[in-house]
């Protein structure tokens, strides 16, 4: 006979296990429930591809300025770092041996001068008087030999004086162009060397060279003309500073060596941008961000349906069966919302944009996200969400 006590426990008991049951059903159900998730269908299009290069600022001009006579520095007119226009006084060396030999110059000048005179009188002399038959025309001859010698010797002395007197103009110093002096000034005191002492170095400031290197398959590529382009690569290019910044003026290819780099493989280009501002200065690191090209066929996808984890990228794709696949790619550049995918997926696939966590193994309840609707997306996320 069952007691009282027994029945009890056998009610509870009986009561717990429905509940298990029930739960378990509860969570069976709902693991059968469809997963929310934004899809995007791939479609293949023209899309603007630029290149990105790491440049550097170097001047157009930039030479060492040197003295064209020695002498030592008594005098200088400007400081390092400063700005400069063309013709402008720099540095007065000691003039005093060339003062003194522009006088010397000049006054042998003279002596030649009064020299000359008087032989041109004593050539007229005779003349006059060979005329009258008073001396012989030999006489007359040489008279006219010996002025014209002392003519050439006042012509030799004249050079003399000139090169006496750019001496002396020479021991000042002007800045060959318009430009920035670099602070490797020498102080006042020191001995230049005609031809040989670097009194400072000036650099050009506007224009100024950027120079970059590219990758032969770069440079071949980017240098096809787009049958349907009327420019060519190299026509407008930008700048990009390290603050993320862009400089408001363009600039174009000036300059490509055209022989290849032994250690990098590289070629060395060279743009020319303008810099009214001299907000450019040499040493300056920039990014150069290449005129647009158009690339055909080009697959895109949202940024923020790529996955990355321990450095690889993924896409989740919807296969044939409609469930969730993961697909690894080869990513190229950002283009605006959206990831150029190199290699991995194909026109007309279907990924996953939003959702792809809770999606694989399970039924998807497919929401499709045209491409206007991740343009205007406001989502903040621009790059790869990390997984790793």
């Amino acid at each position: 006979m069952i007691t009282k006590h027994r029945l009890v426990t056998l009610g509870i008991t009986a009561i717990a296990i429905a509940a298990l049951l029930a739960g378990c059903g509860s969570q069976k159900g709902a693991q059968k429930g469809a997963v929310s998730v934004n899809t995007y269908k791939i479609a293949a299009e023209d899309a603007p591809i630029t290149a990105e290069y790491s440049g550097s600022v170097t001047a157009t001009d930039k030479v060492p300025v040197r003295p064209k006579i020695s002498g030592r520095v008594v005098e200088k007119y400007v400081q390092g770092g400063q700005d400069v226009v063309a013709g402008q006084p720099l540095f007065r060396l000691d003039s005093r041996q060339y003062d003194a030999s522009l006088q010397s110059a000049r006054a042998t000048q003279a002596q030649a001068a009064a020299n000359l005179a008087n032989q041109q009188l004593n050539l007229r002399r005779y003349q006059m008087l060979a005329s009258e038959d008073a001396i012989s025309q030999q006489t007359v001859t040489d008279q006219e030999a010996a002025t014209d010698q002392q003519q050439a010797v006042l012509d030799a002395n004249a050079a003399q004086v000139q090169s006496a007197q750019d001496n002396v103009d020479d021991t000042i110093v002007y800045a060959p162009f318009s430009g920035k002096l670099n602070v490797d000034d020498v102080p006042i005191g020191t001995y230049a060397t005609a031809g040989s002492t670097a009194l400072v170095t000036i650099s050009s400031t506007n224009p100024v060279f950027v120079e970059f290197s590219v990758s032969e398959a770069e440079y071949l590529q980017m240098t096809k003309k787009d049958a349907s382009s009327s420019g060519s690569w190299g026509d407008s290019l930008q700048l990009r500073f390290s603050d993320g910044t862009m400089y408001p003026y363009t600039g174009h290819v000036t300059q490509v060596n055209h022989g290849m780099d032994s250690n990098s493989g590289s070629i060395i280009v060279k743009a020319v941008f303008d810099n009214p501002d001299t907000l450019l200065i040499p040493g300056l690191y920039a990014t150069v961000v290449s005129d647009t090209q158009i690339q055909q066929n080009a697959i895109l996808v949202p940024q923020r349906a790529v996955q990355q984890t321990l450095g690889k990228y993924f896409v989740s794709v919807i296969d044939e069966n409609g469930e969730a696949q993961n697909k690894e790619v080869t990513v190229g550049q950002k283009i605006g919302k959206f990831w150029l995918i190199k290699d991995g997926l194909s026109d007309g696939m279907t990924i996953i944009v939003d959702g792809y966590q809770k999606a694989k193994g399970a039924t998807l309840d497919q929401h499709v996200l045209s491409k206007s609707d991740i343009e205007a997306s406001n989502d903040s996320s621009d790059s790869a969400t990390s997984n790793s």
